[in-house]
């Protein structure tokens, strides 16, 4: 919005004549106390022109009510739709023009609707007003005047209307008030953001964006600059200003069709309005239409308008089918976009109307907009009550994430849908010619979404390994797919099948594992997969003497870590009393077998409160048929367990660590996570770093300690891999995962601060039964659920994996005799 014209206030210090002074007193009371504004209704935009022009010279108004815009707007859009233009007029009483106010008639539907001229095509819809309007017109004398004018336009046949809809008005206009805001006024549904520009760009830039954000800047441009040479093109004549429009408009129209959103150019006349903006050659100076090119492709685009000392981000897009996209050629854009507005000397950087993020990032201003609707005629009561409605529930939506992100999703899976085969067309008029895309490594995952989801949103390509049914096997992030039941079984099959993945790829992909039985196989074929595959794993020794607990009790031993005492035993080879351990204990298995799964269900270990009880469970343990541990239970709930996740680079340096416990799990006792809570706990975090000192571990590790009454950490065990909690901590800022692949490949690191603490977890699914059994009333459990930062399967950018997991659950019986014997071979996708 342009400033306001300063007042030419007469020079104090300077000489005047006694009657001279006398008139001057007058003629600034006639104007002080003006009885308030005369309007004449203008029905053509042509009999209005030439005093618009030049009243716009130096009103107070926004680029949207410049003339240009609007007859623009009319001719394309407005003359077609049958809009009758009411532009009114004000003047005080001198006869000085006071103001402009564009307005219509859209009389295409019955109740006929009084609404802001081009008001649908405007971000800002507000009157233009004489730089000394507010002074010399007060609010009472406005509303008299608004009352007048709606009184006058009513008294022409042709301009009756039902009802009043008056949409996107700022609060300000220039430096004054928008009067129309004292009208009765609703909060409209979206704002808009503003950043004040300095003098020069490096310092803006600066002041604006961390060291540690122009790191990964300058590392994204140098990645785009792989692709070819990047230029930042102002569009100087029509030709090229179409074209750059031409592919403008392609690009929103992908972006449009994916969201779900309805295309705003396939409305009659939306393409010509823009095309005629941007190509007649009287109007170049007013409008801004640029480009990212990057070799041969047309990466970027934007279509600005440039009035007053404010550059008005109008519209932009950037070519997503592009791999360069990744590296974020949009915000590169932006930053050209900014630069340049700062190098015409522009004083103001208006995102206009809309609140994405990219907007926060960079502005220091928030515009509110509002609304007003009212009925004049009781044909308009019911459409006004619905247009009131309407707001009230489209506000409430944007302004509540959980609500805005469920609609997102269902339009965008509409979208994706109903647009399948455009957004699937191998052809684009973003590109020139047909440019090479650029290889990016692949992230080979055996795990489950948890551990897919972080590597997802670092825009990671991956590829899944593992059991058929499990969510992240059908994720739309998994570019290819091997289902596989059981990893402890069949491991030359699979080491082939995994072989076979990597050696097609032109890089070595690199290698996730979650479980220990996936652990195990890594560790064990470590060789032949260092061929293939890039991954960190400890010591082959140091594997198997943490993921066997006889073996890891017999190195915390030698060691002396600060492990619960216990005992390996087999049930047939001795009896209850002769475990010489302090009752109560716990029983598990030295490693997680389905053998015990059969027996004991999803419990980890069962607990025995004395001599007797244990006797009671021998049977039991008889008929596992292995070898077990016992060890000395350390009282307290399961929220006494905490955690230590930390991931060593080779070096030996920490590059990523972070603490947490559990809130809940399932079964209640000894059961897996179902809830869990990131948190910055300094004794966890000391005796976890020192622990993995002493064993010189490298690579991931998630060590879990339980704290007595006394407060003292007792070591549980260790799992030297990629678990779920990573999940949460990528959402608190700690993104293991992507820091791992970005040291294999090669790649510039992930920003990682301290982990936010209070970042939540869960499985919904298992997690009620949990806090059901806990006694956390449903109503309860459902508000923490919906404002738990993380869930597990549950995405809105990624809700069909769920769905196909569930239905291949419903066809494959439990039961089935060959569903353990299931063992594919192909990758799908490879």
């Amino acid at each position: 919005m342009k400033r306001a014209t300063p007042l030419a206030y007469r020079n104090a210090d300077a000489p005047a004549e006694p009657g001279q002074a006398a008139i001057a007193r007058l003629a600034d009371l006639s104007r002080e106390f003006s009885p308030g504004v005369n309007f004449v209704i203008h029905r053509t935009l042509e009999s209005v022109e030439e005093e618009w022009r030049r009243f716009e010279q130096f009103a107070d108004c926004t680029a949207f009510q410049s003339f240009d815009w609007l007859t623009t707007w009319y001719r394309h859009i407005g003359s077609v739709d049958g809009v009758i233009p009411v532009i009114a007029v004000g003047a005080f009483a001198n006869g000085e023009t006071a103001l402009i106010v564009p307005m219509a008639i859209h009389s295409d539907r019955a109740p006929r609707r009084l609404c802001w001229f081009a008001q649908e095509q405007c971000d800002y819809n507000a009157p233009l007003l004489s730089p000394d309007f507010s002074r010399r017109i007060p609010l009472d004398r406005f509303l008299a005047a608004w009352q007048e004018l709606r009184a006058l336009i009513k008294s022409d046949p042709q301009l009756r209307y039902d009802w009043i809809d008056l949409e996107k008005m700022p609060r300000l206009v220039g430096t004054q008030i928008n009067p129309f805001t004292h009208l009765p006024v609703t909060v409209n549904p979206s704002g808009a953001h503003l950043t004040q520009l300095g003098d020069d760009w490096e310092k803006f830039y600066f002041a604006k964006r961390s060291s540690a954000t122009r790191r990964r800047d300058r590392a994204k441009r140098r990645h785009i600059s792989e692709f070819g040479e990047i230029r930042f093109v102002t569009c100087t004549d029509p030709a090229e200003a179409k074209r750059t429009l031409e592919a403008l408009i392609d690009q929103k129209s992908r972006a449009f069709a994916r969201r779900g959103i309805p295309d705003i150019f396939q409305r009659r006349g939306f393409k010509e309005f823009f095309f005629d903006l941007a190509t007649n050659p009287n109007l170049l100076h007013l409008f801004h239409i640029s480009r990212i090119e990057v070799g041969d492709t047309l990466a970027a685009t934007n279509f600005a308008i440039v009035f007053g000392d404010c550059y008005y981000h109008v519209l932009a897009s950037y070519d997503d089918t592009a791999a360069m996209s990744h590296y974020g050629t949009g915000a590169l854009h932006l930053r050209e976009l900014l630069a340049y507005a700062i190098g015409r000397g522009l004083r103001r950087f208006d995102f206009t109307i809309g609140d994405e993020p990219y907007k926060l990032e960079w502005s220091d201003c928030s515009i509110e907009l509002f609304d007003h609707s009212a009925a004049a005629t009781w044909h308009g009561w019911p459409i006004n009550l619905s247009s009131l409605a309407r707001r009230r529930i489209k506000r409430f939506i944007k302004q509540t994430p959980i609500a805005w992100r469920l609609v997102s999703y269902v339009r965008s899976t509409i979208g994706s849908l109903t647009h399948s085969g455009d957004l699937k067309s191998e052809h684009s008029v973003t590109s020139r010619s047909a440019p090479t895309k650029p290889h990016q490594t692949v992230a080979c995952i055996m795990g489950d979404m948890d551990l897919l989801q972080p590597l997802a949103a670092a825009q990671i390509p991956c590829a899944v390994v593992t059991r058929p049914g499990v969510p992240s096997l059908y994720s739309r992030h998994a570019r290819a797919r091997l289902a596989w039941e059981d990893f402890s079984q069949n491991s030359e099959v699979l080491l082939n099948a995994m072989l076979r993945f990597g050696r097609a790829q032109r890089e070595r992909p690199v290698l996730f594992y979650q479980e220990d039985a996936q652990l195990s196989f890594v560790s064990r074929h470590r060789e032949q997969l260092s061929e293939a595959f890039h991954f960190v794993v400890p010591e082959a020794s140091l594997v198997e003497d943490l993921v066997d607990k006889a073996r890891f009790a017999a190195l915390a031993k030698h060691l002396d870590l600060p492990v619960p005492a216990s005992r390996q035993f087999h049930p047939v080879a001795v009896e209850p009393h002769e475990l010489d351990l302090r009752f109560p204990v716990i029983i598990k298995p030295l490693i997680r077998l389905d053998r015990w799964n059969n027996i004991f269900g999803l419990r980890k270990a069962i607990e025995a409160r004395d001599t007797e009880s244990l006797r009671a469970l021998w049977p039991q343990l008889t008929d596992v048929g292995i070898d077990l541990l016992a060890q000395e239970l350390i009282p307290g709930a399961e929220t006494q367990v905490e955690s230590y996740h930390c991931y060593v680079d080779n070096s030996g340096s920490t590059a990523g660590e972070f603490t947490g416990r559990k809130i809940r799990t399932y079964p209640l006792s000894y059961g897996h996570t179902t809830a869990l809570e990131i948190t910055d706990i300094a004794d966890v975090r000391g005796l976890g770093r020192d622990i993995v000192k002493r064993l010189s571990l490298t690579g991931v590790a998630k060590l879990d300690f339980k704290r007595d009454p006394a407060g003292k950490l007792h070591l549980l065990e260790i799992n030297p891999r990629f678990t779920l909690w990573h999940n949460a901590a990528a959402v608190a800022g700690v993104n293991i995962p992507a820091l791992v692949y970005a040291d294999l490949t090669g790649a510039p690191r992930p920003k990682t601060d301290r982990a936010t603490i209070g970042v939540c977890w869960c499985k919904p699914w298992n997690d009620f039964r949990a806090a059901l059994g806990s006694g956390v009333p449903p109503a309860e459990w459902v508000t923490w659920t919906l404002r738990c930062e993380s869930k597990s399967v549950l995405s809105w950018r990624d809700p069909m994996q769920a769905v196909r997991s569930t239905l291949h659950r419903l066809q494959t019986p439990r039961d089935s005799a060959g569903a353990k014997n299931l063992k594919p071979r192909d990758w799908i996708g490879l």
